[in-house]
């Protein structure tokens, strides 16, 4: 059974239904996790810090946490449609998204296809092209305890996490890659955020998007690793906020 620390509601989705979550009062701010993660794991307790300020709303895509799959239909552009059936029920034909590796890399997916959902864009340890020739470190690497150990809907095998990782290392690979001409597309103010000992995308990717996406600011937080929201959430909160104070 998958738990969380705040009420739960659905949104109808081709084949299935998304979760989210949403708290506070404000300009929106929507909140995408990784892969294999949850919005609850990888956002919540970041987003708890600005309930005074903003309305967060935190969704789980397709296949992770509260929102099934039973089409198995995982990866980037499912996972992009579903979210603007999100953000059209909850009103929001324009908002700050913020998306950490795979969530990162499925709103630059979206976004390079259709940039008039976002009124800024945050990714952390994202990027805009995949590498078929890392699948196989990558379903067979290490991989984060915390995240082998959450639970989804979408299965109550313990080692779902690997079939997941598996779909989206391959959806990675195949179907991530952007050309210059879509990041160029997406016009909004950006912030790219990547940590300096991160281990599974490397700073070159992070390079590409902040040389491609038109209106892009670089941090690098120089001792976090992937997830740097979860290494080091003050240096990102104050980063955030900074960013959207200036919007």
């Amino acid at each position: 059974m998958v738990k969380h620390l705040h009420p739960t509601s659905y949104v109808p989705v081709p084949g299935s239904r998304a979760a989210y979550r949403e708290r506070g009062a404000g300009p929106a701010v929507v909140f995408v996790h990784g892969g294999t993660g949850t919005a609850e794991h990888d956002w919540s307790s970041l987003a708890t810090r600005l309930d005074d300020r903003y309305r967060t709303v935190l969704v789980d895509l397709r296949g992770h946490g509260a929102s099934p799959d039973p089409t198995r239909e995982v990866g980037i552009t499912r996972s992009g449609l579903d979210l603007t059936h999100v953000l059209r029920a909850l009103g929001l034909p324009r908002a700050v998204l913020v998306g950490f590796s795979y969530g990162g890399n499925t709103l630059l997916h979206l976004l390079g296809r259709d940039p008039r959902w976002a009124r800024a864009l945050v990714t952390v340890g994202a990027s805009a092209e995949g590498d078929p020739g890392r699948v196989e470190e990558i379903m067979t690497g290490r991989w984060p305890s915390a995240l082998r150990n959450l639970r989804h809907a979408a299965s109550d095998d313990p080692g779902y996490w690997q079939e997941l990782r598996a779909a989206l290392a391959h959806d990675w690979a195949e179907n991530l890659a952007l050309a210059d001409a879509a990041l160029a597309r997406i016009e909004c103010p950006a912030l790219v955020v990547h940590g300096g000992a991160d281990v599974f995308q490397p700073l070159t990717y992070a390079d590409r998007l902040v040389a491609g996406l038109p209106h892009a600011q670089l941090a690098v937080i120089a001792d976090a690793g992937h997830a740097v929201q979860l290494d080091a959430p003050d240096e990102f909160l104050a980063l955030l906020e900074a960013f959207l104070g200036d919007l």
